[in-house]
């Protein structure tokens, strides 16, 4: 193929170390740096790009020899992004966080090499959900777990304008989502299993649904010693009758084995530890979380109560909240079928409380333990008041601003609507607020700070 040319002669230039006070392209002709050495760029033999996934690109390049490379990529009204290589002498590039229906520039930094790519675009069931942005958030993307029964069901990542730039479609409700130690997604779907899945959309390992023996629900999560835990039914008779438990199942995709088993039967008692919504189903576990002892915290919706499993998964280190609590909440502290639980620290917890029991706002709530009881560190819910009966996220970031998602469309639940998300300062301003329509149930609102190593070269 005819490739473009390049854009001029420094751009065929790499500084190999030290620094020039001239111009880069009068130093390299006179000499003008002292200590760094200039070496011209490989010649570039082929260049071809692709979409090769939905709203992800493939930019193959084949050098003379060995270099690394920095691709920059950008479309009218969006961010330039930027990924790099590291030294090779054929790329494979991936090119994600892509807009549907867009015609992508890309060009060769070190080269000046440029071309086009063309993203397709969404398929019908996802066109027809709205993101609805005000404000400019810090994080950078955000993964939603989105159901609609005659719409679209499944993953999509959003940026700060409200566009999807990455989806995957899934058969039934998706159930959680987490992300493993090389970037991969692992992601639930009630009617498959466990996928993990790589940015292309290539699914790398599966553990299938077990209805009968086994059935995965409501979470999944990558441990620090990059294993994956996930909730599922554990169904025992109890009273002469079949009582549903729950279990978390350690999974090593790697050499596809369930390498550790806990059970709610071996640490609580149906006889007496009883909530307000039990039945036919005990516990109605929703999330998991790695604590900071490597200890496992589980959110017990139908108990009003979080637990924490010790690290070796022999007991329990307290119970906050609820039923029998070892650690009781009162007043204002008090939550009810909430989600998301996850200690951020030794004694501070933050999750969605839904209000269930209260039946006329939702918050995000932060809880400090100290002297043996929990009280309200920080909490926020938006003006006006949202109410969601399920569902639901609060995620602190790394800034200590807090990702808020609000998941039922009103009438759903008796919820108050509308499906929403915001980026949420410590002191309670929102910074960004988005409106998610055409859809019944956002499960969830995850942060997320890149799709494959981009990078944000320019906000727009």
């Amino acid at each position: 193929m005819t490739l473009p040319p390049a854009a001029d002669t420094r751009r065929q230039l790499v500084a190999i170390r030290g620094a020039c006070f001239a111009p880069a392209a009068l130093a390299v002709l006179l000499g003008a740096c002292d200590s760094p050495t200039e070496a011209a760029f490989p010649e570039v033999i082929s260049i071809a790009a692709a979409e090769v996934a939905p709203l992800v690109g493939l930019l193959e390049v084949t050098l003379r020899s060995p270099a690394a490379l920095t691709v920059d990529y950008w479309t009218e009204g969006s961010p330039r992004l930027r990924i790099q290589a590291p030294a090779a002498a054929t790329h494979s590039v991936t090119l994600t966080r892509l807009r549907a229906g867009r015609s992508y520039q890309y060009e060769i930094v070190e080269t000046g090499h440029t071309g086009v790519l063309d993203a397709g675009p969404l398929p019908e069931d996802l066109a027809a959900v709205t993101f609805t942005a005000t404000g400019v958030p810090t994080v950078e993307l955000v993964l939603v777990h989105l159901f609609h029964p005659d719409g679209f069901k499944g993953y999509a990542v959003v940026d700060a304008a409200g566009e999807v730039v990455w989806y995957w479609q899934t058969v039934d409700f998706p159930f959680g989502a987490t992300r493993r130690e090389s970037g991969t997604f692992v992601l639930m779907d009630k009617g498959r299993g466990l996928l993990e899945v790589n940015a292309t959309g290539q699914v790398v390992n599966e553990l299938p649904q077990d209805l009968t023996q086994r059935e995965l629900h409501h979470d999944v999560i990558a441990t620090p010693w990059n294993t994956i835990l996930f909730l599922a039914f554990d169904d025992r008779l109890f009273n002469g009758a079949t009582l549903r438990g729950e279990a978390i199942w350690e999974w090593a995709p790697e050499t596809e084995s369930v390498v550790r088993r806990w059970t709610s039967w071996d640490h609580l008692d149906p006889a007496v530890d009883q909530g307000p919504r039990f039945g036919t189903e005990w516990l109605h576990a929703n999330s998991l979380a790695v604590g900071p002892r490597d200890n496992v915290l589980v959110s017990l919706h139908y108990l009003n109560q979080v637990i924490s499993i010790a690290p070796d998964w022999n007991s329990l280190e307290w119970r906050l909240g609820g039923v029998n609590a070892t650690i009781p909440v009162a007043g204002n502290a008090r939550f009810s079928g909430q989600h998301t639980a996850r200690e951020l620290s030794s004694g501070r917890i933050v999750l969605f409380d839904n209000g269930r029991d209260r039946g006329d706002y939702s918050r995000a709530l932060e809880l400090e333990v100290s002297g043996g009881i929990g009280t309200v560190a920080w909490e926020w819910g938006p003006t006006p008041l949202n109410y969601t009966s399920a569902v639901s996220s609060a995620r602190r970031l790394a800034n200590d601003n807090t990702l808020v998602g609000f998941g039922l469309a009103q009438g759903i639940g008796r919820s108050s609507g509308p499906t929403e998300f915001f980026e949420v300062e410590e002191g309670g301003e929102p910074l960004w607020r988005v409106v998610v329509g055409g859809t019944q149930v956002m499960y969830r609102a995850e942060p997320i700070a890149t799709l494959a190593g981009e990078v944000v070269v320019n906000p727009q």
